[in-house]
């Protein structure tokens, strides 16, 4: 009797064992469900692009170049005359500043090179003269400036190289073979007019020219190394100081050659100086 009542409940809990096993493998399998449709929202989440940031970035980049652009007008406008007599250069500075309605700002580089516009005096009279022309005497040699937007900084000569602009230029009709014509016809008047009252002012016969020939002297062709000798002895910081000195001369201004164009690292001046030399020797 023992032995079947140990029978029998060995026999139910074996078989509660089996539902304990089945509910729960029911109730883990929503949770795979679940599981899976959370993975699939997570895959169709796609990050979009920040628009409003995009339209504000460039909304700020046409109003520094609107800036840029108005505080160059008015360094290259003229301004009244005006004398300044053992003035400090800080001063001077504020004073065009004031006039021309743009921010005069200082770079901490001039203090680290030990230059102080305030102990540097300059006596000056000028007239009629833009602003910026009128900055390239008032400034000490060693000290530069740079157009900003809406601000005008001043710098070391060194820095306001900085950063230097690349363009290109094509130089083929610069290189192109010009023939010097020679042995041109060459007449007096008084035989013009004789050998035409001979002719009876008839047409035909071999003309007045047919013995006068005009050959092409071969004078060469200019060649890259040549224009570009040329670029850096008339383009030179000595003749003015808003253009970098080149490589060879110690300094970060750079000109190469390739594929019958010319790429120039140069400052803005540099590079109208550049333009202005190559169109007038095409």
């Amino acid at each position: 009797m023992r032995k079947t009542i140990a029978v029998l409940l060995g026999l139910t809990l074996l078989a509660s064992g089996w539902g304990l096993a089945g509910a729960v493998e029911t109730r883990q399998a929503p949770q795979a469900g679940a599981s899976g449709a959370s993975g699939a929202v997570v895959k169709d989440t796609a990050a979009k692009p920040d628009l409003a940031a995009d339209k504000k970035a460039r909304e700020e980049a046409a109003r520094k170049a609107q800036e840029l652009a108005r505080t160059r007008r008015t360094l290259m406008s003229p301004r009244p005359s005006f004398e300044f007599e053992n003035m400090p250069v800080k001063d001077v500075l504020t004073y065009l500043g004031e006039v021309g309605k743009f921010s005069v700002v200082y770079d901490n580089a001039l203090q680290e090179a030990g230059i102080d516009l305030s102990a540097r005096s300059v006596t000056i009279r000028l007239s009629r003269m833009t602003y910026e022309a009128a900055l390239n005497l008032i400034l000490p040699k060693e000290v530069g400036y740079r157009i900003e937007p809406g601000y005008l900084l001043i710098t070391t000569l060194e820095k306001s190289w900085l950063p230097l602009k690349t363009g290109t230029y094509s130089i083929q009709l610069a290189m192109a073979e010009i023939p010097n014509f020679t042995g041109a016809p060459r007449f007096e008047v008084a035989n013009v007019l004789q050998q035409a009252s001979q002719s009876g002012g008839g047409g035909g016969g071999g003309g007045l020219f047919a013995t006068a020939t005009a050959q092409p002297e071969e004078t060469g062709r200019a060649t890259p190394e040549r224009i570009i000798e040329m670029i850096k002895k008339f383009v030179k910081n000595q003749n003015d100081r808003r253009i970098a000195p080149w490589d060879d001369e110690g300094g970060p201004a750079t000109i190469q050659y390739l594929g019958g164009r010319l790429i120039v690292s140069q400052t803005d001046h540099g590079h109208k100086a550049i333009a202005k030399f190559l169109a007038s020797i095409e």
